[in-house]
């Protein structure tokens, strides 16, 4: 039985599994192509593209024979997160439950962590706004490690809080996520409130499907 904190582990993904980011995503990307005088990817593309490092994902909405302007238009979207930093006015709203449901899992005494393909900056921006750093013994992003759906920062969590992968899970939206955990050999549980759809999730293998967060709580509490 699970009983101690040091021996279980649950990593989050940020984007699409914790917080809405896809508007604030979706406006910075077309406002970078903007500034950059190109023609700019459409809503849809952007969405599905969510989840991956940015350059592979800016890289991949630029058109044919633009790539060498990879590096300003991640240039001008980093500004522009910026720009939205020193105006505090736009941020990432929660999804439903998060907050609450991070409070009781905590409680339980889960170690909770954050694995994601967001910047620090980014992330520690949502983190603070939204006054739940406190819940997480530890945060890794693309920042210091490999990009998901590596299996690195999933590894360095079980290795630095002394965790068994069978003790572990992974939550997120996105078949990247689903993948690191597989690739770690972890338990995973895909969330359809995000980018991915149910039936990819269930594609990438995820051991659970949940619809709403406090799911995850009631699964826990079975083991």
């Amino acid at each position: 039985m699970l009983n101690k904190k040091n021996e279980k582990l649950l990593l989050f993904d940020y984007d699409g599994t914790l917080a809405d980011s896809a508007q604030m995503i979706i406006d910075g990307t077309i406002e970078a192509f903007n500034r950059c005088g190109l023609e700019t990817p459409k809503t849809e593309e952007i969405k599905a593209g969510i989840g991956q490092k940015l350059d592979i994902a800016m890289g991949s909405y630029l058109p044919p024979g633009y790539k060498g302007a990879l590096d300003e238009v991640i240039r001008h979207y980093r500004a522009w997160y910026v720009e939205k930093d020193l105006e505090g006015t736009q941020f990432e709203p929660l999804f439903e439950n998060v907050k609450p449901v991070l409070k009781i899992l905590h409680q339980d005494g889960w170690n909770l962590g954050i694995a994601t393909n967001k910047s620090l900056r980014g992330l520690s921006r949502g983190l603070l706004h939204h006054e739940i750093e406190k819940f997480f013994s530890i945060i890794m992003t693309t920042d210091d490690f490999t990009p998901k759906p590596d299996k690195a920062m999933a590894i360095h969590a079980l290795r630095t809080l002394k965790v068994k992968n069978s003790a572990a899970f992974m939550i997120g939206d996105t078949v990247y996520d689903i993948k690191m955990g597989k690739n770690a050999k972890i338990n995973t549980v895909g969330v359809t409130w995000g980018y991915n759809t149910e039936e990819e999730l269930h594609q990438a293998n995820a051991d659970h499907i949940i619809h709403d967060l406090n799911e995850l709580v009631e699964i826990l509490r079975e083991l």
